[in-house]
């Protein structure tokens, strides 16, 4: 993720623009990751942005899958093939 990519994530869920300033600060030194700024907006009484994001890519994760599920990996084989 990128820093306009979060500020533009913030702004559509409708953090104000002072929260979302002192918070890209804070990811400066800690990091720009979507747990960080969930703390972050948990520490001000406002509501997670990127919960979802994070918990969906991690439940895949856990999920054991393997990169020769992957279908670009698939893609590249048949790809390879046909040359």
């Amino acid at each position: 993720m990128t820093v306009n990519e979060a500020i533009l994530e913030m702004r559509y869920s409708g953090i104000p623009e002072e929260d979302i300033e002192d918070i890209i600060e804070i990811c400066k030194t800690r990091g720009l990751k979507p747990q960080i700024i969930d703390q972050e907006l948990e520490k001000r009484g406002l509501e997670k942005v990127f919960e979802l994001e994070y918990d969906a890519s991690e439940s895949w994760f856990d999920g054991g899958a393997s990169a020769s599920a992957h279908k670009p990996a698939n893609k590249l084989g048949v790809e390879k093939e046909k040359k």
